[in-house]
């Protein structure tokens, strides 16, 4: 179904936001009055009175503008919409314009200091939520340059975050459409059509094609390697600079501190993810015995065990998906349930794709904002699973409302998968309790593994690579297209990918500029990895009878520091035994899909 056919409760409907753009931009005005006040308080945060204008007036802003970002949503729906693109270019150009004039308030409250501003709060009830926020800043405040210093940063902060742009403009602007022969016919090769080829094609007789495919497929990124080799080290001096001028150790260390999260528990998720990897090594040489291959490409990884299997290419409508959802997570009880009928009620989620809606999913809202869905439903058992990951967000997002004033209602991403990921592994079991056939739990088995080890082994290396290539940096080291290219190969052989051949050992790989994450957001991917581990250990309690922890996690919110968070319900990342619940259950599926290829279960 398209988007344009489907019923109205299954499309966006913001009209309780803003009527029309006219009303978004009153509230865009009121955002630049209250920041002109803030202004005037230079120099004069010193007085308690002024302090707390300050701090209710910066909470008005922050809710005003979360209403407005929610509104922009809508021009996902049709990207060729230029009229929300111009919303977001006139809000982020306003901002910018003001800005540099807000650069004395870090500064400001740095040298009143930390006790001072903590007797404020401790003895304003108005302001008792405002406890961790700046317990949190007091601790970075050693960070916090002059006032003069901060107004510099402020001013070039645009300019010098061009490089950032940069990678998409070499990635995705005047892309040109590829074309490759296949089913004899001169194919457009989409993203569609590429997962088909690398899934469905024949294992022995098309795994030439397959390399050809993805050769072809990367060829846009390929041939800009030098460019994009420049584009990172540029991102990655512009990191180096910041730290150094702050006064941080290193990047990483700039880049953990806002989640108080320790170098040393990013360096044990890297070492914990190398020793075991033998899972990796052990699933993939079970592909390469299955098909009988000789030589065992990484284009051959993504194959389909089994195919053609009725019950998987069953379509599903929206409401049955939800009824399978909703019974796959009865043992969260109740209370998450309730919530759950929220997070998808009428207009909350934008269900079917069009042709010119953004791709993917996301689930987006909170701090007065009811949380909203986009999906591009295909009515395969595809979309159910997203449909329940990203209910998994918006219910976290309803609690943690429900649950917690403003501002501590709002959760870190490193807490932002672990919920969704829970619905995950709650649905598999559902699917494979109740699958029909053999067929059925190979092909259910394969996917989870996939993503599993996606999540885990693969984020890990992510992080591993960009963590070395940030460290050469630091170490005045220059980057370039094949330094880059050696140092991903050398990283993925350290996660198992020497369990794949070389198709031709005298060509390098160019597979990094592909991770969006590196250039847009260096030091994210490790949260994959991280909020993996914590769901694992939570969807454990909630099969063994004690939903509870999970609910408790959900309705926390960010009241204190997330390692905090999750150590209150069990999960401690200094304890290599936190990794136990994943690795069991990897250890446990590869065990079942063995056994199942052997005709034995």
């Amino acid at each position: 179904m398209k988007r344009n056919d489907a019923p109205a409760q299954y499309k966006w409907d913001f009209s309780h936001l803003y009527q029309d753009n006219k009303a978004w931009k009153a509230d865009l005005a009121k955002i630049v009055k209250k920041l002109e006040e803030i202004i005037t308080f230079k120099g004069k945060l010193n007085d308690p009175g002024v302090f707390k204008k300050y701090v209710l007036l910066d909470e008005e802003i922050d809710l005003l503008a979360s209403k407005m970002g929610q509104y922009l949503h809508m021009g996902d729906i049709d990207t060729t919409d230029l009229s929300y693109q111009e919303l977001a270019g006139i809000y982020s150009n306003t901002l910018n314009q003001i800005s540099s004039q807000l650069a004395f308030i870090a500064p400001e409250l740095k040298a009143i200091g930390k006790d001072t501003v903590m007797m404020w709060i401790k003895n304003d009830a108005d302001l008792s939520t405002y406890e961790y926020s700046y317990r949190k800043f007091f601790k970075n405040a050693k960070y916090i340059l002059s006032e003069r210093d901060e107004e510099v940063l402020a001013l070039v902060t645009r300019s010098r975050g061009v490089a950032y742009d940069l990678y998409d403009l070499l990635a995705y602007a005047d892309k040109k459409p590829v074309f490759i022969d296949y089913h004899g016919k001169n194919t457009e090769l989409t993203s569609a059509v590429y997962s088909e080829i690398m899934e469905k094609s024949d294992p022995l007789a098309d795994q030439e094609f397959r390399i050809k495919t993805a050769q072809l497929f990367t060829e846009h990124l390929t041939d800009k390697k030098h460019s994009f080799a420049r584009v990172y080290e540029g991102i990655i001096q512009h990191s180096v600079e910041a730290v150094r001028l702050r006064g941080y150790q290193n990047t990483l260390q700039a880049a953990l501190s806002s989640d108080d999260v320790s170098e040393e528990i990013y360096a044990s998720l890297i070492k914990y993810g190398q020793e075991n990897s033998h899972l990796f090594v052990r699933y993939n040489e079970l592909l390469k015995k299955h098909f009988k291959f000789k030589k065992f490409y990484a284009t051959d990884r993504s194959l389909k065990l089994v195919s053609n299997v009725a019950s998987l290419d069953k379509k599903y409508t929206v409401e049955e998906a939800k009824a399978m959802i909703r019974e796959s997570l009865q043992p969260l009880g109740q209370d998450y349930l309730a919530q759950l009928e929220a997070a998808w009620s009428d207009h909350r989620i934008d269900y079917f794709e069009d042709t010119n809606k953004r791709s993917g999913a996301y689930s987006s809202g909170g701090s007065g904002v009811d949380p909203i869905i986009l999906m591009n439903w295909d009515d395969t058992i595809g979309s159910v699973n997203t449909l329940a990951h990203e209910a998994g967000h918006s219910v976290h997002t309803l609690l943690a409302d429900l649950n917690n004033k403003y501002p501590l209602n709002n959760y870190p991403i490193i807490l932002a998968e672990v919920a969704s990921t829970v619905n995950e592994h709650l649905l598999f079991d559902y699917l494979y309790k109740h699958a029909t056939s053999k067929e059925e739990k190979i092909y259910l088995l394969q996917n989870r593994i996939d993503e599993i080890m996606a999540t885990f082994f693969r984020q890990i290396h992510f992080a591993d690579f960009e963590w070395t290539a940030h460290k050469m940096v630091e170490n005045n080291e220059p980057l370039d297209a094949d330094k880059l290219a050696d140092l991903f190969e050398q990283k993925a052989n350290e996660f198992g990918y020497t369990v794949f051949d070389k198709y031709d050992a005298t060509k390098k790989s160019y597979g990094w500029p592909r991770i969006l994450h590196f250039f847009n957001s260096p030091y994210y991917v490790y949260k994959y990895a991280t909020c993996i581990v914590a769901s694992f250990k939570l969807y454990n309690d909630v099969i063994n009878g004690e939903p509870d922890h999970l609910l408790k996690f959900l309705k926390q919110g960010g009241q204190k520091e997330p390692l905090l968070i999750l150590k209150d319900i069990g999960i401690d990342y200094t304890d290599s035994n936190v990794y136990t619940g994943l690795i069991s259950k990897l250890t446990a599926m590869i065990d079942d899909l063995e056994q199942l290829l052997l005709g034995k279960a």
